[in-house]
């Protein structure tokens, strides 16, 4: 069963203090997710390079997460890496499931269980360039059953998964083609069972793959190997997580640094696990209640994800943990939580990524794709950025007090991007003059816990600020009740409109899960020449 008692996760944490203590670090990545684009069916691969990620998987558009706006894409899409827009020019259309990414010479690499990419036959394998989104020409390595798996090393390109056969000759669930042509290399190490994921090696002498095989080239590998690239099985020989013929504990995703290899492992509730390079031996193995379905590193953190809840290794985990990579100590601040299952993780200088079949991360709604950025220097997370996405009313009614509860509905309220005013013309999203209120509601997740919480507000003229219903900051406005009425008590002019204005808040204030923040705006006098409201919120 996925996902448990809250008591009996409660328990099992209860009774494992003391025998794993959790770190007082913090993990690289910020908990609190942030996406521009949402794609509309399941992400099962990213790939990152450079200026740019490719996502891919079974979608076949993609929505943005403020204006609405969506636009086509099949089963594989471009984003600009720095600010996560969508590389419009770049649309090669995939007819079937892409389920792994790889990248080099300039190219991206699919496999999966397509037949066709932009309209040319490309079977389970192809290439594409990656600064035109071109299919390459030439490069048709066709696989007869799917490719779960891809690697590069030098100039080839290794894939494993379901298949017999590569170029129409015999390569049995393994098999490494020339990167530039595509032609069928003689490297064929074959495997008994599936090929699920593929690593290549730090020091490039070997590829690492994982599934659920039980033999690797004719010797005795349970579920994880490696493979030299004479195709040749190495002496590395890592221990099974368990061998039950009933519940396998098949590998399903791998990563790799200097050291050690890191395994996301299903079967017998799940299981992370990281082996020494050197000989092969077990370094920590931590447990969860489902399936860890991917995995990444990064420096001293490993970051994975899948399908379990709500317990990984006695703490309160829902599809995402980080763990101290040399010991597997589960980091206390890094919990984002996912309804569904996490197929991707891309652990980046800049982001995590992460793919899947959920619909919301944190309680908000964020379907299969996301990003934690990287924690700057500082320490602080952007809970609420600038220039969000909020829901408006500039009809001049009074919305009472009803408007401020987080259960409000506020679906049939306009939708736009701060900053919000007239007058100044540095706004983004206009609102109609000769109003003495307006309305302003946006929400978002936590899932940290944090010791400083500063929100910062521009506003002109008065604003009220109201977190989950519960008023926290005023200013400009007079003490008692405000209605729609109410006026403010100056004008503010100047450089003043455009301030903003720091306010220090309780960490206590925020509730884990989601949080929705009110605003309302009040003018001096109903011919106001301008108004102005952004508002930001950042936590430590």
């Amino acid at each position: 069963m996925r996902r448990r008692s809250i008591l009996a996760v409660l328990s099992l944490s209860f009774l494992l203090t003391g025998l794993l203590a959790a770190p007082a670090w913090a993990a690289d990545y910020s908990a609190q997710p942030r996406a521009n684009w949402l794609p509309n069916g399941r992400v099962l691969a990213i790939a990152h390079t450079g200026d740019r990620v490719v996502i891919a998987g079974e979608f076949t558009s993609l929505r943005h997460s403020t204006t609405g706006e969506t636009v086509g894409r099949q089963r594989v899409a471009l984003l600009d890496a720095a600010s996560g827009d969508l590389i419009r020019t770049w649309s090669p259309a995939v007819n079937g499931a892409v389920q792994v990414l790889a990248v080099g010479n300039g190219r991206v690499f699919l496999g999966g269980d397509f037949t066709t990419v932009a309209g040319q036959g490309r079977t389970r394998l192809a290439a594409i360039d990656l600064a035109t989104g071109n299919v390459v020409g030439g490069w048709t390595p066709a696989a007869n059953s799917t490719v779960r798996g891809l690697a590069v090393i030098g100039d080839t390109l290794y894939a494993g998964g379901a298949f017999t056969q590569v170029a129409g000759q015999n390569r049995t669930r393994l098999a490494a083609v020339d990167l530039n042509s595509g032609a069928l290399r003689a490297w064929n190490p074959g495997a008994n069972n599936t090929i699920m994921a593929m690593a290549a090696a730090p020091d490039g002498g070997s590829v690492i793959v994982g599934g659920q095989f039980r033999t690797l080239g004719g010797a005795t590998r349970l579920f994880l190997g490696s493979v030299g690239l004479n195709g040749a099985v190495t002496g590395w020989t890592p221990p099974a997580s368990c061998d039950v013929p009933s519940n396998q504990c098949w590998v399903l995703d791998l990563a790799a640094d200097a050291d050690s290899v890191y395994a996301a492992i299903a079967g017998v509730g799940g299981r992370l696990a990281a082996y020494r390079l050197s000989n092969g031996s077990r370094r920590w193995e931590r447990t969860a209640d489902g399936d860890v379905e991917s995995v990444a590193v990064r420096g001293s953190y490993v970051y994975a994800a899948g399908h379990f809840c709500p317990d990984f290794s006695g703490f309160q985990r829902c599809d995402f943990v980080a763990v101290d990579a040399g010991t597997g100590a589960v980091d206390t601040d890094f919990a984002p939580t996912a309804n569904g299952q996490v197929f991707a993780l891309h652990a980046g200088p800049d982001a995590l990524r992460a793919g899947g079949g959920y619909s919301q991360l944190n309680g908000v709604s964020r379907p299969n794709y996301t990003e934690f950025p990287l924690i700057p220097a500082s320490g602080d997370v952007m809970l609420v950025p600038a220039g969000s996405s909020w829901r408006y009313l500039d009809d001049g009614s009074d919305q009472g007090t009803a408007w401020r509860a987080a259960g409000f509905d506020d679906s049939g309220w306009p939708q736009g991007l701060a900053q919000f005013g007239f007058g100044d013309g540095d706004e983004r999203q206009q609102v109609a003059p000769g109003r003495i209120t307006y309305y302003f509601r946006t929400t978002f997740g936590v899932a940290a816990a944090f010791s400083q919480v500063t929100m910062s507000v521009i506003r002109d003229d008065g604003a009220v600020v109201y977190l989950n219903g519960t008023e926290i900051w005023r200013d400009n406005l007079p003490t008692g009740t405000v209605t729609a009425a109410t006026r403010a008590l100056s004008t503010i002019s100047g450089t003043a409109e455009s301030q903003w204005t720091d306010v220090s808040l309780s960490p206590g204030q925020l509730q884990q899960g989601q949080n929705t923040i009110t605003v309302e705006i009040h003018q001096d006098r109903p011919d106001s020449s301008d108004i102005s409201f952004d508002l930001r919120l950042r936590a430590r």
